[in-house]
């Protein structure tokens, strides 16, 4: 069986079919980028800019980890990380910072 995960090149985002099991998240690259998420116990939804390959969320209601239904390249005209620094993000509830044991966005 097949799924299909995004491929991020530097312009555009394109869909490739990978062997199921290869990975969590559909987007398997190094980089942060844009995740939206849905519980499947409660249903809740939510977006994310720091989505990363191979690693979830906690749900806020449920307590489980939650994976990225879809992802896609931050946009970043000009090189330029246009997401909204002010906003917190959660470190609790986010896999990455809790493995890295630091806030995810430190890595490049």
């Amino acid at each position: 069986m097949f799924i299909l995960h995004n491929v991020f090149t530097k312009h555009q985002t394109s869909y490739k079919a990978r062997p199921k099991g290869e990975g969590l998240t559909p987007y398997q690259g190094k980089k942060r980028c844009f995740g939206e998420y849905k519980c499947p116990k409660c249903k809740r939804k939510w977006m994310s800019g720091n989505s990363w390959a191979n690693m979830g969320q906690e749900c806020m209601k449920c307590h489980i980890n939650v994976y990225p239904q879809k992802q896609r390249p931050l946009e970043k005209p000009d090189g330029l990380d246009v997401s909204d620094q002010n906003k917190e993000h959660p470190q609790h509830l986010c896999e990455k910072c809790k493995v890295l044991g630091y806030y995810c966005r430190r890595v490049q």
